[in-house]
């Protein structure tokens, strides 16, 4: 296959993801993946980058976090969030959500698992990791041992 035939595929979804889903941009990194979560969770995603990544029925916001689950490693098993660029004056970015859900990807195209985490537990844990930090603007980590005595997995 030419790459052609794949560029005209990418824009043939790229039209259905905006038409369907109002996805301007399916290249945007993670949308992909939060899509996914937001089908599986009955969601609405909201693809605009300053906002929440979704809503439900009842207007709560949702942030997503995505990571794809190591295997066949001999060290770092498992897998590990980020939320980029974290201060103490944009904690807004935790506590405008109802939850946090964290998909875990079996590769980039299949969801394994999907947890929910409540915002008090989120925002105590961003703030730990902002405590330490040296900068005034930070990358806090939910590692997956995080995940599994925090949250609880809704999916499958």
């Amino acid at each position: 296959m030419p790459a052609s035939e794949l560029f005209d595929l990418l824009k043939e979804a790229q039209r259905i993801a905006l038409e369907k889903h109002g996805v301007p941009n399916i290249l945007q990194p993670g949308v992909i993946k939060e899509l996914m979560i937001a089908e599986i969770l009955g969601h609405d995603l909201l693809p605009q980058k300053d906002s929440a990544d979704a809503k439900d029925k009842n207007g709560n916001a949702y942030e997503y976090l995505a990571s794809i689950r190591r295997v066949d490693v001999t060290t770092n098993k498992g897998c590990s969030f980020q939320m980029d660029r974290v201060t103490r004056s944009n904690l807004t970015r935790v506590t405008r959500n109802k939850a946090f859900y964290f998909g875990i990807f079996k590769d980039h195209l299949q969801v394994d698992e999907i947890w929910k985490v409540e915002i008090p537990v989120v925002l105590a844990e961003v703030k730990r990791q902002l405590g330490k930090c040296k900068h005034d603007i930070a990358h806090v980590n939910f590692l997956l041992k995080w995940l599994e005595e925090n949250g609880t997995k809704v999916f499958p």
